[in-house]
């Protein structure tokens, strides 16, 4: 057994030892948006999250698809599985099919730190990791995040907008303006008065994106609208 296959084999005990027992009251809460690429929609990305004591369980998945007079220009695809306790990171197993090109990334924590496998190596990660965990106003205080789709852990500069009035749904809603930068690109968030997350957009290389938050009915889950 090669050095990357017994890595992969540990991670997958450190993982089942990880994995919460789901003893006593359990809670649940979802996100749903829906995806443009310049104000046309693309598809959806949805997020369900699962309370057990201190262990939280977060499952996401996201949709994308840009056509041109039937043809698909780009095609996206990504799911995730993260387990986290209070506001930490305990471990991660998402892949990406970003247009034909996979990625992975795998991790758990060993000790004190976090253990890496992505597409391009390994890494070890101290201290309490979280990733662009948007749902979790938390990350706005963080000055480093985990990139779910890559493994990068970078570097981040986060400044407050200010409140400002958001549509949802066909009605005005008071909202938290942030701007998150990476070197990279800048993230702009919205959250409601309770830190509630309602919505994103960025830059890309196709134009603006934006993440539009569905009402809960639309998810079948709780959240906006509730």
């Amino acid at each position: 057994m090669n050095a990357t296959a017994m890595r992969t084999a540990v991670l997958a005990v450190l993982w089942a030892a990880l994995l919460p027992a789901h003893a006593g009251s359990t809670s649940s809460r979802e996100w749903h948006f829906e995806v443009f690429l310049n104000e046309k929609p693309i598809g959806f990305h949805s997020f369900r999250l699962s309370d057990s004591g201190d262990t939280r369980e977060l499952r996401g998945e996201a949709r994308f698809s840009v056509k041109l007079l039937g043809f698909t220009l780009y095609d996206y695809a990504h799911r995730n599985l993260e387990l986290w306790r209070h506001d930490c990171l305990q471990r991660i197993d998402a892949s990406t099919d970003d247009n034909g090109e996979d990625f992975h990334v795998r991790g758990a924590i060993e000790g004190e730190q976090l253990v890496l496998e992505n597409s391009t190596g390994n890494s070890i990660l101290a201290g309490c990791v979280m990733t662009f965990a948007y749902w979790n106003p938390t990350i706005l205080s963080q000055q480093r995040l985990l990139n779910a789709q890559t493994g990068e852990y970078l570097d981040v500069s986060v400044q407050q907008l200010g409140e400002k009035s958001l549509q949802l749904q066909g009605r005005a809603v008071p909202a938290l303006h942030y701007r998150i930068r990476t070197g990279e690109s800048d993230i702009e968030l919205w959250y409601s008065t309770d830190r509630d997350w309602l919505a994103l957009s960025t830059t890309t290389s196709g134009g603006e994106l934006r993440y539009r938050r569905l009402p809960a009915a639309a998810g079948n889950g709780s959240g906006y609208g509730d």
